[in-house]
């Protein structure tokens, strides 16, 4: 993995995460993903970069032109920047985090201004002093599963 090109797979301050996956999204972790220039790399990477991106606390993203106010659990994406850091066109980005929505590893809103995601697919993390943070932007229809 060339750590300049991707984040470092999840959050700082992270200890544990606890996932809900369906089989199909399993599969697509577990395979890999093409870059324009012929490169592979691994879709749980690719997935874990998306994920290094969200907040663990309410406030400002930083690095965008317009940032938004995110709560904990969102992180604001432009597929601009992830078109130059994946090395993929944009409209290959669309199509991947379209696919993403599918198979609902993550949940997106797009506006004009600027897009924000998040994880239906993450329950709950510990940090490291211990403390359990549920996800709020979990899918209703998922069972909720005890804590870490």
């Amino acid at each position: 993995m060339d750590k300049e090109k991707y984040s470092f797979l999840h959050p700082t301050g992270i200890e544990t995460f606890a996932f809900t996956f369906s089989a199909d999204a399993m599969q697509w972790l577990h395979g890999t993903t093409t870059d324009d220039d012929g490169r592979e790399t691994g879709n749980f990477t690719l997935f874990g970069d998306l994920l290094a991106r969200m907040a663990l606390a309410d406030g400002t993203a930083k690095g965008f032109h317009r940032p938004l106010m995110l709560s904990v659990g969102q992180a604001q994406y432009s597929e601009e920047q992830l078109s130059i850091q994946w090395n993929m066109g944009r409209k290959r980005i669309r199509r991947l985090l379209d696919g993403l929505e599918r198979l609902e590893l993550i949940d997106t809103c797009r506006s004009r201004v600027a897009s924000v995601m998040t994880f239906p697919c993450l329950l709950q993390w510990k940090v490291k002093d211990g403390k359990v943070i549920c996800n709020p932007f979990i899918h209703k229809q998922r069972e909720r599963i005890e804590p870490l």
